[in-house]
This record gives C-alpha cells, structure tokens and sequence, in this order.
C-alpha cells in the first residue's frame, strides 16, 4: 500500500517492544494527557506531535508516525477524501472529512517472532491501542489512500502550487520539523487551543441548539455547527483572524451575529493557548 513517491524512514533497526510497554505508555497518553480527543475535525498533525514528544522524552520509547494521505492529497483534481463518522454530529453530513491523518505507530514483538505496528490514536479509538489494519479500517477511503512511515520529529508536509502560483491541498513529498518558525508561533499549541475551544464552544451552545426545533434556533444552529463544525473556517477566524469561505463563516457575519459567542470562544481560546504553551515547554 506504500506509494513509490512517498518518503519513508521505517527503520528496519528500529526497537521492538512488547505490548505491556505499548499498554502502558497508551493508558497515559489517552487518560493523562489533557488533549481534546473527541474533536476529530482538525488538529492531528498537533495531536500526533504532542504524543510522540512525550512517547520519547517520558517513555523513551522509539517510533514512528504514520501518515495517511487521501487521493485529494495526493492528486491534482481529486476530491476523495478521508472520512469517519462525527459523532456530535456538527459536520456537514454528520462526516469529518480529512485529506490526511496521522498518529503514532510502535513495533510491537509478536508470538510469529515478528513484529506488528500498533497506532496511538485516542481519537479513533480511546480504549487501546490499533493495529494496523484496524485503524485503517476505521478511516473511510482509506483502501483509496497511500500510507508511510517517518520519523517522529516530522511535524508536518508542504504542499504544491499550481500553474498559477496558488497553493494547493497536494502533498510536494516533503515534510519539515517543528523548529522556528512552527515553533515560536505556536503552531501546535494553538491547534490544541483551538480543539478545546471547540468542544467547549459545543457543549455551552451548539448541544442545547440541537433539542429545539424554531426557526430562529435552526438558523442559529447551523450558522454555528458551520463555524465550530469546519476545522478550516474556525483557524481562519481564531488564528489566522481573517474570513471563511462561505457568507455565514466570514468574519463580518460571525461578529455581527455571533458577536458574544466569539468573544467567549477567543477567551477560551487564548486560556488554553496559554495552558498549552507552559505545557508543551516540558517537551519542545
């Protein structure tokens, strides 16, 4: 399933350890960690850095990301994208759609005296730990994407400009770490931030929207679930203070009509960029 132009760093040296270490290190991460796992819709990149940062400097545990790229990330022209189910129910079409994932992969000793990679992604799956296939197979499309191994100081991909110069959602097949100016702007942290702020935003607004059924609710209720519902239009608006794509998400149509609800929502965003900043000190 590799693809021949993908990079890969899977280090055939690299250490296999035993499913007690995986367990052990999983229970911490996905009950200890304070990341927002139940916002799916953006933020891997940032959640999956976050985990193998501390997967290395705690448990001292070698590993590598995988990353999982749709054929829309892949391919000039190609709308395919990744999907799973949004269980709060806030995206278009009760699916959050992704052109990539990505998360932690251990190798894990096997009784074949083999190896299987195991996947850290409390966001899939927050009891345990996946193989391989089993995370794949939560992860609609993913039969039409290409995955790869690489290592864990890969914090994110660069993408291709088009014959007009304009950049596009199409991988270039490189990658690059998180040193400045990722680092001193916070990219990770704000993309924590952002996640809490969401899920925060969900419970206060959107959730109790959702059991009335007048007009006025309705309208509200969408506009809202096209904000806090669209990873893209909330880090437009949040951290990059400038518009969505569509009328309901640009910036002058949230704050005229939202205009309390994105007061609170900065509020919570910048406590927890804050949070997040003095947290991930211990590990950057």
């Amino acid at each position: 399933m590799l693809h021949d132009e993908l990079p890969i760093d899977e280090d055939q040296n690299l250490i296999e350890y035993t499913k007690s270490d995986l367990e052990f290190a999983f229970d911490f991460l996905a009950k200890k960690v304070p990341v927002t796992f139940d916002y799916p819709q953006g933020g891997c990149q940032q959640r999956s850095h976050l985990l193998s940062l501390i997967l290395l400097k705690k448990f001292k545990i070698e590993h590598r990301k995988i990353w999982l790229f749709a054929p829309s990330a892949l391919f000039e022209n190609d709308n395919r994208s990744l999907f799973i189910e949004d269980k709060n129910q806030i995206s278009y079409n009760n699916l959050v759609y992704w052109n990539f994932h990505t998360a932690p992969a251990i190798k894990i000793k096997n009784t074949q005296n083999s190896f299987d990679w195991y996947i850290i992604d409390p966001s899939l799956e927050a009891q345990r730990p996946l193989l391989i296939h089993e995370w794949l197979l939560k992860i609609g499309n993913s039969e039409l994407s290409k995955y790869t191994f690489l290592r864990p100081e890969k914090y994110f991909f660069n993408c291709k400009y088009n014959d007009f110069s304009q950049l596009t959602n199409v991988f270039d097949g490189t990658f690059f770490e998180y040193v400045n100016p990722a680092k001193d702007n916070l990219m990770m942290e704000k993309g924590l931030a952002m996640n809490d702020m969401a899920m925060q935003i969900y419970d206060s607004f959107i959730k109790p929207l959702m059991t009335k059924n007048d007009n006025i609710d309705l309208q509200q209720l969408t506009d809202l679930k096209d904000v806090f519902g669209n990873a893209t239009a909330l880090d437009m608006i949040f951290a990059q203070n400038i518009s969505g794509f569509t009328e309901n998400t640009s910036y002058r149509y949230v704050l005229n009509n939202y205009g309390k609800i994105i007061k609170e929502a900065k509020n919570i965003f910048h406590q927890r960029l804050l949070f997040w900043t003095n947290y991930c000190d211990k590990y950057v």
